[in-house]
């Protein structure tokens, strides 16, 4: 991928994790990243303060790259991954993965994540 690319690529993603801070004010951060946890975009809301070290990001990202690369192998016989919910005792996070891409939302517990919500994000995720 060349370097006009990438900046485009950067570029709507940027917009994207922005917009979907605006979903919600419990969105922490929404992030992008690629099929091997090389972040592409991310967006913490003003205000915050990061949970994870830069060093505890990128295995995290890592991470959730491999799992959803194994994923795919499934969606033949069970069809897409529609979205990925992970609950902790501090946090959720949400993931949406398309075409070699994780979208990663952190949210406050206080936020019950409705269906109406992942449909929002989901738009917004497929707008190109």
């Amino acid at each position: 991928m060349n370097n006009q690319s990438w900046s485009k690529l950067v570029s709507q993603n940027r917009k994207k994790c922005e917009k979907i801070l605006s979903v919600s004010n419990d969105i922490r951060y929404a992030g992008v990243f690629n099929e091997f946890g090389r972040t592409i975009s991310g967006k913490i809301r003003p205000g915050m303060k990061p949970i994870f070290s830069p060093d505890v990001v990128r295995q995290e990202f890592f991470a959730i790259a491999s799992m959803m690369r194994l994923r795919e192998k499934s969606s033949k016989v069970l069809g897409g991954v529609e979205f990925v919910s992970i609950s902790h005792k501090k946090i959720n996070i949400v993931l949406f993965y398309t075409k070699g891409m994780t979208y990663y939302i952190t949210f406050n517990k206080t936020l019950e994540l409705s269906l109406e919500e992942i449909k929002k994000i989901k738009k917004i995720i497929i707008q190109v």
